[in-house]
């Protein structure tokens, strides 16, 4: 599963590098839009100061971009003594690394609207597990029948959206963040029918 999200991870960087200079960035900006048109002004503040803090400490101050803008564009005065003139190579290059860096800080910034939600998962999901394991009490004291394949379904749906979330975070393209609330809520519903049909043990 993990290497599976890795060459996923790798790919959308690769498409990122192939698409146009501008277009993370305006996917950027339409979300940004999008997350003060739902949830105001206050919380988009929140989201990019809390993204474009860690993008910071993570990869900007640990000389992570600098060293790889070394590795792929040598410096001036390399390039002023190198036979071969490839400056408008060079260009190219330094707008692809734009671009894979404006959409890496894009999976920072959903990845910050993701935990300005995890508060009240527990609000959704203590309910839902109270529920859930209420009906499985109430199941074994009768004939109610536990129905193993919407215990399986429930389980792999809500591994599913997990999945389906991690993926479109790496995404280079806008995603209303209205998407994030109603993956978690279906997760917490999901986890409730697991726990009202796990298997009858009298």
């Amino acid at each position: 599963m993990l290497l599976t999200l890795l060459l996923i991870a790798l790919e959308v960087l690769f498409i990122a590098a192939l698409l146009p200079g501008k277009w993370s960035e305006t996917a950027m900006q339409k979300e940004a839009q999008m997350i003060e048109m739902i949830s105001g002004r206050e919380h988009r503040d929140q989201v990019l100061g809390n993204a474009t803090s860690w993008y910071t400490a993570s990869l900007v101050d640990t000389g992570v971009w600098r060293a790889l803008y070394q590795m792929l564009i040598p410096e001036d005065h390399l390039r002023e003594k190198s036979v071969i003139k490839a400056d408008g190579w060079f260009g190219i290059v330094e707008s692809r690394l734009t671009a894979i860096q404006q959409s890496v800080y894009l999976i920072f910034v959903r990845v910050s609207l993701l935990f300005t939600w995890l508060p009240y998962v527990p609000l959704l999901l203590l309910p839902a597990l109270w529920d859930g394991l209420m009906t499985w009490k109430i199941k074994k004291t009768n004939f109610d029948y536990a129905s193993p394949i919407l215990h399986r379904y429930a389980i792999r749906g809500s591994a599913l959206v997990a999945v389906l979330t991690m993926i479109s975070f790496m995404m280079p393209l806008p995603i209303a963040p209205i998407y994030i609330p109603i993956a978690l809520m279906f997760s917490v519903v999901a986890v409730g029918i697991a726990a009202g049909n796990l298997q009858k043990r009298i």
